[in-house]
């Protein structure tokens, strides 16, 4: 068992027992591993450490069952691992600003810490070759847009440094916005901001002869590397899925095929909202 599937079995484990108490003995012990080296290579691995992944996961957990108005704060709080609703609200205050209750109360989203997939990271498909992996399917292959596509939409500035961490997605505002119409194509473009700790955030629709937007993005024509993937639902596919496709793309495929992509990420949304949604991701080729 190489030492990345030793530390995978575990975060299956707490995705099964989160609501139980559980201890880093107990972890290291189903790893196979001294408690010392299990904290150090579980940190290396899942950027995190231990207790703090685990509240965040149980934090995850706790936000998908504050929408059942059945369930009271108590009752979601014992459900997910945590002490009692002080403890609960406590946790939630510290990581997204605001307590359950007023989560609760409005029409806010989410970025949950996402559960990794740690054989992304050790794994390089081929161009054509699907690959199925925890709820996704993902697939890449080398396209080339013939001419500049041109979107119209908003757009507005958003953190660096906050891509991946749990937070409160301030970014669905814009997505709100924009014209509900299933014939359309949608489309988010990532671009540098003149600050590096920060990038500009763009929504929009590919622009039609008497479109008026108040914004527009250019998508260039040349030569792209496309990932493909779908999820089993709308919301999984928009959260865990688009999170570990572009981790995974970026972070392994890319590098280890030795292409150099352009300082910009474009994401084509197919029927968005509909649970038969799929995403493409763009990276254009340094030419």
């Amino acid at each position: 068992m190489y030492a990345w599937e030793a530390i995978q079995k575990t975060l299956d484990y707490i995705e099964e027992h989160y609501g139980d108490e559980i201890s880093v003995d107990v972890l290291a012990a189903k790893a196979h591993l001294s408690k010392y080296y299990y904290q150090r290579l579980f940190h290396r691995l899942v950027r995190k450490n231990v207790n703090e992944y685990l509240k965040l996961r149980r934090l995850a957990k706790s936000a998908e069952k504050l929408r059942d108005r059945s369930c009271t704060i108590l009752d979601v709080a014992l459900e997910c691992g945590f002490a009692g609703h002080s403890s609960l609200t406590k946790a939630f205050r510290e990581t997204y600003g605001i307590t359950p209750d007023e989560y609760r109360k409005s029409d806010l989203t989410l970025d949950a810490f996402v559960k990794p997939d740690l054989m992304l990271n050790h794994t390089l498909i081929e161009e054509g070759v699907p690959l199925a992996v925890d709820q996704m399917v993902l697939e890449i292959r080398e396209k080339k847009l013939e001419r500049d596509i041109i979107y119209t939409g908003r757009s507005r500035t958003a953190s660096v440094k906050e891509l991946g961490e749990p937070k409160i997605n301030m970014l669905t505002e814009l997505w709100k916005q924009l014209p509900d119409d299933p014939d359309r194509e949608y489309a988010d473009i990532l671009t540098p901001d003149s600050d590096p700790e920060y990038f500009d955030y763009f929504v929009g629709t590919e622009k039609r002869e008497n479109d008026r937007g108040p914004e527009e993005r250019i998508m260039p024509k040349g030569r792209y590397i496309v990932c493909s993937y779908d999820a089993e639902d709308f919301e999984t596919l928009v959260s865990e899925a688009l999170y570990k496709a572009s981790r995974y793309l970026y972070d392994v495929w890319l590098p280890e095929k030795g292409i150099i992509p352009e300082p910009v990420l474009m994401q084509k949304y197919f029927r968005p909202m509909q649970n038969d949604c799929y995403i493409e991701l763009w990276a254009k080729i340094q030419e």
